[in-house]
């Protein structure tokens, strides 16, 4: 992993040398804390039920960019892990707010866990579908090529035919993309939401 820089190191750069209000640096220490908490729970140093403890004394509003900084974290290729990680943070911080908003950030995980399994399950009927056809054409999956003097032939693995066939790879991508762009939508959804509840807090 390369270096990361952290908030004062970015805002030093960004201001080029200027000084820095009482305010602005009073700021970055505070968002200086948080990076360090979220850090050690990255890194499994504390649990989600300890960020309470942490966090208890910050302002809404770093709650919201500490959340925000979960939520931005997530993609579409997350696995399950990383996924409930996320959510029991969020949650974590959602229940210091006044306005607690927890079960339906709840029900937004649970909908962004439906999409990346219907996007499985989807491409699992068609990976079957190309391996029953492979039995009943094996060879398709044989490739021949030359090598020195002599005809190799090739028996392709179903990744390596579903690779090579320009038509199952396109329709591949377009599901995925599909169903990345509704992941990504319901993210969205899920920011707004936590937006929202800062303005009730």
């Amino acid at each position: 992993m390369g270096y990361i820089k952290s908030a004062w190191e970015i805002a030093l750069e960004k201001t080029e040398g200027k000084k820095l209000s009482p305010q602005e640096i009073a700021e970055l220490k505070q968002q200086e804390k948080i990076d360090s908490i979220l850090a050690q729970y990255y890194k499994d140093q504390i649990e989600s039920d300890q960020l309470w403890h942490h966090l208890k004394e910050v302002p809404v509003r770093y709650l919201i960019q500490a959340q925000n900084s979960f939520l931005r974290s997530l993609t579409f290729q997350s696995n399950p892990y990383d996924m409930e990680k996320r959510k029991n943070g969020i949650l974590a911080i959602e229940n210091l707010k006044k306005s607690n908003l927890s079960s339906h950030i709840e029900q937004y995980f649970n909908q962004l866990t439906q999409v990346q399994q219907e996007f499985q399950k989807e491409k699992d009927q068609i990976i079957q579908y190309v391996k029953k056809d492979l039995e009943r054409n094996p060879q398709k999956r044989l490739q021949t090529f030359q090598q020195g003097n002599r005809l190799v032939i090739k028996e392709l693995s179903i990744e390596e035919v579903l690779e090579q066939d320009k038509g199952l790879r396109r329709r591949l991508d377009l599901m995925e993309k599909k169903y990345q762009e509704k992941f990504n939508m319901l993210k969205e959804k899920m920011e707004d939401l936590i937006k929202e509840s800062s303005e009730e807090s």
